[in-house]
């Protein structure tokens, strides 16, 4: 199949995998396999190299073979401080194997290799199996990000933006460019050491933008669109024509409103609501019909698929789809006719859906509301709101009165429900952070989140009930394993995980979260309690979703930022039109879904992790030229080389050494999450406050160092605090060193 439809690039790697088994241990000639599979050969040479990234094919000598009849398999180099190696299948992956120094064959740090084991790992020892290199694939990254130094000689050198990764790389095409600038370079190696070359300035992280430039291009996200994508979407008109809207449902009448933050300039849902006679309330939530302009296969799409996701920074947005649809034609934007696809669900007052029912339709939308006002006018009622927005006001009343009932149903059957404030960035207008705000949830947000929710669950049950394939949103039941962690976690605070842990109901978990509820460890422990959770992600199964406590759940609600909404879209309007089935056949779209939900995750968990280190990186920066001033704060991990604290109002955390403590030996207790004074018994734990003495920024880590305010000096050396011997995670370079010696 060709890879014009998105996620057909899975489609390829089954096939080509398939005859790569069938090939066995004799392999075969790349041009044999591009004959079989019928692909091009820059497409089967990107499905040749994911499967090889992926470990599942290996090529020697002009043949490829399926890893399996090997033996072998394919990793990255990483060095230990003795000149041997240990051999992982990512960055983030735990190593795999241990190659001696004399087995390396020339490999370099970060290098991908394929190598073949020496022996079989035993599983009563927790030893690596030693494996030596057989061939070097290239270098491990074929670019890196990160920031100039120039050391005593004059040479220089990369510092990674990623701490992770542990390349020394030095760099050439470097001239004129100071220290401290960020840059990017293709890694190239011209002899046996890996260098870098400068392919890109992108300059001082102190100027507004480059620090978003750099998460970007460390992330490998889009930033600009393709021409072929730009005059696609210049095609359509600025508004939905007459035409556009035949045999669609007309609501343009009806009262229906957008909520949104203050900020939002993208507007894909809004909400309807009335009271039918019986009492019940009929909610309608309307979603931008993004699937009439994005058609399965073109150019907007293939490209909204590439990028999965809109990523959202304080001071810009990336979206996923060109700003004439995300924030022209597909949004919801206030007395202009726009195309929907309207959900319309009969709630009864215990909260049971009675009627659920799909329609595409046309709407105008009555007003913008921003959260604060919807808050204001809920909570804050003024005489002269009803002349100011007429039918808007009864209709927020009666939303209020359905969140509350659908909320309580939620509560009812187990689901848990996470309020925990984040640190929103304020920029002035030049793009300079100049403080932090919580952003906490209102009645308004509560309002979106409960409508959206029974609008993603009563698709997801239509989908399924009519056997639609499609994506859904998949939670599933944390690890025994995590739950046994939080569960001793839990202990310190008096708390206790009533159910079995092997099956524990998401109820038990709320039980938890409601009994810490207003006290001062509230905040830790809910953070604790969603650490543990596992991670939401797509798949072409209806497995459920554990937190919300649903057993039908999907994307339904953003096709403007989220690609998974828009494959569900095509299925929902697909079965409204009768030809649900004839469209999946000619598409093979159950065949291409797993790919595809692969993708859809990797994607959105790049946005997010991109988000995070942004904020961070401007928390960081922020704070750093504070050193000196006092904060408040609270311990949010125990370790046997310090305190983490997080800052009040701020929401980044930093090291408290435990180097600077110097009023006692401290002793770790792992079990109880504690430092515990030895002579003065003074006892520091999760979760207790602390005041705090900010003494530096670590630009390079990203990260806050605190002394704890009042603490006297460490004591002199030869007069250390004896603490007990740290538990080094399994993955570091000096267990996997000694695992491997024993």
């Amino acid at each position: 199949m060709s890879t014009s439809f998105a996620g057909a690039e899975g489609l390829l790697r089954q096939d080509v995998s398939a005859r790569l088994d069938q090939a066995g241990r004799d392999g075969i000639e790349e041009g044999q396999v591009q004959r079989q599979v019928n692909a091009s050969p820059e497409e089967l040479g990107r499905a040749l190299a994911q499967l090889q990234a992926e470990g599942k094919a290996v090529e020697m000598d002009g043949r490829w073979f399926a890893s399996r009849h090997t033996g072998w398999t394919v990793g990255l180099v990483e060095k230990l401080e003795e000149g041997d190696a240990l051999i992982r299948p990512g960055v983030r992956g735990e190593p795999s194997f241990f190659v001696r120094r004399r087995n390396l064959k020339r490999a370099q740090e970060g290098d991908r290799v394929i190598v073949r084991p020496l022996g079989k790992a035993r599983p009563w020892d927790d030893r690596l199996a030693e494996a030596t290199v057989v061939r070097i694939v290239g270098p491990g990254y074929e670019s890196l990000v990160g920031s100039l130094e120039t050391d005593e000689r004059g040479l220089r050198w990369l510092v990674p933006f990623d701490s992770r990764v542990p390349l020394e790389l030095p760099v050439q095409g470097a001239d004129g460019i100071p220290d401290g600038h960020f840059v990017v370079v293709a890694v190239e190696r011209p002899g046996r050491a890996p260098v870098g070359r400068v392919v890109e300035v992108l300059g001082d992280p102190n100027l507004p933008g480059v620090d978003v430039l750099v998460v970007l291009r460390h992330y490998g996200i889009p930033e600009d669109f393709p021409e072929e994508v730009l005059d696609l979407a210049a095609r359509f008109p600025a508004d939905p024509r007459p035409e556009d809207w035949a045999g669609r449902e007309d609501l343009r009448e009806r009262t229906i409103i957008t909520i949104d933050g203050e900020t939002a300039r993208d507007f894909d849902d809004a909400v309807s609501i009335e009271r039918l006679p019986d009492g019940v309330f009929r909610l309608g939530v309307h979603i931008a019909d993004v699937s009439h302009y994005v058609k399965d296969g073109d150019a907007l799409d293939l490209e909204g698929y590439r990028r999965g996701t809109s990523v959202y920074y304080p001071e810009r947005a990336i979206p996923m789809l060109p700003e004439g649809l995300s924030n022209g034609l597909c949004s919801l934007r206030p007395q202009v006719p726009r195309l929907t696809v309207s959900a319309f669900l009969d709630v009864d007052r215990d909260g049971v859906i009675r009627a659920r029912r799909f329609a595409g339709t046309v709407i105008r939308s009555t007003r913008r509301m921003t959260y604060t006002e919807v808050r204001r006018i809920l909570e804050e009622p003024r005489p002269e709101d009803a002349a100011e927005y007429g039918p808007v006001l009864p209709a927020l009343r009666e939303m209020h009165h359905l969140m509350q009932i659908l909320n309580h149903a939620r509560t009812l059957r187990g689901s848990i429900d996470f309020d925990l404030p984040e640190g929103d960035v304020v920029l002035n207008t030049d793009g300079v952070m100049v403080g932090v705000f919580p952003e906490e949830r209102n009645v308004a947000h509560r309002i979106v989140e409960e409508f959206m929710i029974a609008a993603n669950e009563a698709v997801a049950w239509e989908l399924v009930s009519r056997n639609v394939p499609a994506l859904y949103r998949v939670h599933t039941q944390p690890t025994p394993e995590r739950l046994e962690e939080l569960s001793e976690l839990l202990a310190t605070f008096g708390l206790k995980l009533r159910g079995d842990l092997e099956n524990l109901p998401p109820v038990a978990l709320q039980e938890v979260l409601r009994e810490v509820k207003g006290k001062p460890e509230e905040h830790f422990v809910s953070s604790v309690v969603l650490r543990t959770l596992q991670r939401a992600v797509y798949d072409p199964q209806c497995l459920g979703h554990y937190a919300l406590a649903s057993e039908h759940y999907t994307h339904f609600t953003s096709p403007i930022r989220r690609y998974p909404d828009l494959v569900v879209h095509r299925q929902l309007k697909a079965l409204l039109a009768g030809r649900a089935e004839r469209e999946s056949e000619r598409t093979r779209l159950p065949e291409r879904l797993p790919a595809m939900a692969e993708h859809t995750s990797q994607t959105e968990r790049r946005a997010e992790q991109s988000e995070r280190d942004l904020l961070q990186w401007k928390k960081v920066r922020f704070l750093a030229g504070r050193a000196g001033e006092t904060f408040k704060g609270r311990i949010t991990g125990v370790q046997p080389f310090g305190l983490f604290v997080q800052l009040d109002g701020y929401y980044v955390d930093g090291l408290v050494p435990i180097r600077t403590l110097g009023d006692d030996f401290y002793r770790y207790e792992p079990e109880a999450h504690r430092l515990v004074g030895e002579h003065k018994g003074r006892v520091f734990r999760l979760a207790d406050p602390v005041e705090v003495v900010l003494t530096g920024a670590s630009q390079k880590a990203r990260g806050l160092d605190f002394t704890l305010a009042g603490m006297p000096a460490p004591a002199p050396r030869g007069e250390k605090p004896r603490t007990e011997k740290p538990r080094v995670p399994k993955a570091t370079k000096e267990r996997g060193a000694k695992r491997a010696r024993r």
